[in-house]
């Protein structure tokens, strides 16, 4: 397994321990085409929001991400534009 794979299995670990702790269920997309690696999906929630869902990118690195106030990590522009369209289920960028 290369360091690339190493990285991205250790980014999926992340998330489903989160997940777990949250009670939280997982789901995988089958096509990777809007650069979404994983969503999560809860059960209930309150009104005027029901059963929510939040979907991420993923990136793993071992670069020195931290500055004072924010974490800065350079991504593609084709990924930061996935992430801010308006789509139904929110979209997230996970670090790890």
């Amino acid at each position: 397994m290369d360091i690339s794979q190493q990285k991205e299995q250790l980014s999926n670990a992340y998330v489903r321990a989160i997940a777990s702790v949250a009670g939280c269920s997982l789901y995988k997309p089958d096509v990777d085409d809007d650069n979404v690696d994983i969503g999560i999906a809860s059960r209930g929630g309150t009104e005027p929001i029901l059963s929510p869902r939040l979907e991420l990118q993923l990136k793993c690195t071992s670069r020195d991400t931290l500055e004072e106030s924010y974490i800065k990590y350079p991504l593609k522009l084709k990924n930061y534009d996935n992430l801010r369209i308006n789509t139904l289920v929110p979209r997230i960028l996970v670090v790890v």
